[in-house]
């Protein structure tokens, strides 16, 4: 599930609806770390007390969806995305026999990707832009506690509550897709309209050419979460 959502009104991010008499927005707020999390680690125990794992996980994002509605038609927009995760945490256990009672803490760094998607319907008209926004590394922090239940002396189960502090600034966004009426647009457009560089700061009057990406201010996504992990422990 997500958590420390926040708003993208940059990206139109929003519900809007505008009619004759009247003209309304809706904040929309989200995170892309909410999803499906498939993941595994390789762990050692110090002792009955103290350990530490290097985890590895692949997150599903879920998408997040809004709408604009005006007088002439309505256009969808849609964030999804994908991160491949490395976790190293510390691990503290209780060192009980049957049931044990755990707590980790580590860092997360991240690579991924995010998917942005609007579908404009204007009349009979159908228009289609789908963006990847990927590049450089997020880094964030890892906490779960949690309990193992003893299957057997080498097979454990364990149910464990997790949260994940993590946002993510791509370097990099692409026009993968733009079609209007099933027609590819993307021939016809330049390298400064089908690509873009995100950058830390970049002056407005300097001259770009047309064979170039065009440059963009970096922006933060969140991708914070919580939810709960179950699984499998099996011992050397």
């Amino acid at each position: 599930l997500s958590m420390s959502s926040q708003n993208l009104n940059d990206l139109n991010f929003y519900n809007a609806t505008d009619r004759l008499t009247s003209r309304t927005r809706e904040q929309v707020n989200l995170s892309l770390g909410k999803g499906l999390n498939i993941g595994g680690a390789l762990g050692y125990m110090f002792n009955k007390n103290i350990g530490a794992e290097l985890g590895f996980s692949y997150l599903l994002g879920g998408e997040s969806e809004a709408k604009h509605i005006d007088m002439d038609g309505t256009t969808d927009y849609t964030l999804s995305s994908k991160m491949l995760r490395i976790n190293p945490t510390l691990v503290i256990a209780a060192g009980f026999e049957k049931i044990n009672p755990y707590a980790k803490f580590g860092f997360v760094i991240g690579s991924g990707s995010i998917m942005y998607e609007s579908i404009e319907k204007e009349g009979i008209d159908i228009k289609v832009r789908k963006e990847k926004f990927n590049g450089g590394l997020a880094f964030g922090l890892n906490a779960g506690v949690g309990a193992l239940y003893n299957l057997s002396e080498k097979m454990t189960f364990f149910g464990e509550l997790n949260m994940v502090n993590l946002s993510y600034a791509p370097t990099n966004g692409e026009l993968t897709e733009a079609t209007k009426n099933g027609a590819n647009e993307l021939p016809g457009m330049t390298i400064r309209e089908r690509e873009t560089v995100f950058v830390s700061s970049y002056d407005r009057n300097a001259p770009r050419p047309d064979s170039q990406p065009r440059q963009e201010l970096k922006q933060k996504f969140p991708f914070g979460s919580f939810g709960i992990n179950i699984g499998l422990r099996f011992s050397l």
